[in-house]
């Protein structure tokens, strides 16, 4: 096991789904790396490929309907895209471990708490008996539970919502992985549960020292508790930057968007929320050129007919630098984004003025004269029109297929209770 490097990266990951509809290219060309004790915040709206990203580095996906398009993962060096289920398993919970959205799900229901952290212990360590007892209840000690020894005894619709995510906390954190994955571990909780979630999930990483990514849809989650932001966007990742550079210095538009769209104190009572008009694009037949250019209100001509790269902001130095040196801007560029007329630069500003003079974009969604979309035109005439996107449906097609596949690859016997992938992770 290395000390050295990163723990993770990710080269031009792309995971594709076959559905009836057409291949849905939930993500696309997706690079990123992160080293030991780092924080990185995935943020994007809903069906942008954030889950199934970190699915994919987890190698979730059921082969049957997930085609590894390309691209290559690495765990400590190495390489782990396209492992079968038994040389994961011996990764799961050790190297890489996960948090799941809704601990209700992926809790089985019918199995004591004790026997699901300890199952983990018994896996990976032969622990058994009163020694992986107590360590269970150790675990569940230190993720904040009360009473952790009769905890043990109760099964999950026993304790709230906030008591089974600790408790999730706890199966994921049981062997010591190196890399933690929270996929939007504060879904459906009230807010006082939520801070203490986020909470307890900082002070393990900084105790264990670990590497953590932290997927959500909030970039409020992530402002404080992050020290790199990736935004993503129809399966891409459209904008990536040190947090805190991320939030002075946005430079892609649907960045900008997101941040508008957050409501602040400062706000007079009855301020209407800034939206982002429209929806994601379908990804089963993603549009010509940027995927953000239908909605965007710097969108030109350009934007519309040519897909721009991912490439370090406005500093030509750096990048001819980081290509002297062999290594892709796209990966090691401190600040990238995937735009050709950025927020904040002198290109974007006469972009969002030529738009502004002609009362709509290249992409016709209208403006107004302050160069804000204009809601009502925009309905009015019919522009950005929903489009289903398939990110959604086609993952929840792969779900459906996950239990066959994994009972051909050493999963559950037929007679067993159904098992999920966040119960088979463990």
């Amino acid at each position: 096991m290395s000390t050295d490097g990163p723990v993770l990266e990710v080269r031009d990951l792309s995971t594709w789904f076959d559905t009836p509809r057409g291949t849905v290219r939930a993500v696309d060309g997706v690079s990123l790396t992160l080293d030991r004790g780092r924080t990185l915040g995935i943020v994007g709206e809903s069906g942008c490929g954030k889950t199934v990203l970190a699915r994919s580095i987890m190698n979730l996906l059921p082969k049957r309907a997930a085609l590894p398009a390309g691209g290559e993962v690495l765990l400590d060096g190495r390489l782990i895209r396209g492992l079968g289920i038994k040389e994961m398993r011996k990764l799961w919970g050790v190297e890489v471990a996960m948090v799941f959205q809704d601990p209700m799900t992926s809790l089985n229901p019918v199995v004591k708490i004790g026997q699901q952290i300890t199952e983990g212990l018994h896996e990976h360590f032969d622990l058994k008996g009163r020694e992986a007892r107590a360590m269970a209840v150790e675990l569940l000690r230190s993720v904040g539970l009360p009473a952790p020894e009769r905890r043990l005894d109760e099964y999950p619709h026993q304790l709230s919502g906030g008591m089974r995510q600790r408790v999730t906390v706890a199966i994921a954190l049981s062997c010591g992985p190196r890399l933690l994955i929270a996929d939007e571990p504060t879904t459906a909780l009230d807010v006082t549960v939520q801070r203490q979630i986020l909470d307890l999930l900082e002070d393990q990483q900084r105790q264990r020292h670990m590497a953590m990514i932290l997927v959500t849809h909030d970039l409020g989650v992530v402002a404080n508790r992050t020290d790199e932001i990736a935004v993503m966007y129809a399966g891409q990742v459209v904008e990536r930057a040190p947090t805190t550079t991320l939030f002075r210095h946005m430079r892609h538009p649907y960045t900008e968007a997101l941040l508008g769209s957050i409501p602040r104190l400062e706000y007079p009572s009855h301020t209407p929320l800034q939206t982002i008009p429209g929806r994601p694009p379908d990804l089963a037949a993603p549009p010509a050129g940027c995927r953000f250019a239908p909605r965007c209100r710097y969108a030109q001509d350009r934007c519309l007919a040519e897909e721009p790269p991912l490439l370090p902001v406005d500093d030509p130095v750096e990048f001819a630098r980081l290509r002297g040196t062999g290594a892709d801007p796209a990966v090691a560029g401190s600040h990238v984004h995937r735009c050709f007329f950025p927020v904040g630069t002198d290109a974007g500003e006469e972009a969002l003025a030529r738009n502004v003079a002609e009362g709509r974009t290249a992409a016709g969604m209208p403006l107004t004269a302050e160069g804000v979309v204009d809601l009502l035109a925009t309905l009015d005439a019919g522009v950005a029109e929903p489009v289903p996107t398939a990110d959604t449906d086609a993952t929840t097609e792969a779900d459906d297929d996950a239990a066959d596949d994994r009972g051909g690859a050493g999963g559950p016997a037929d007679d067993a209770p159904p098992v999920s992938d966040e119960q088979a992770v463990r």
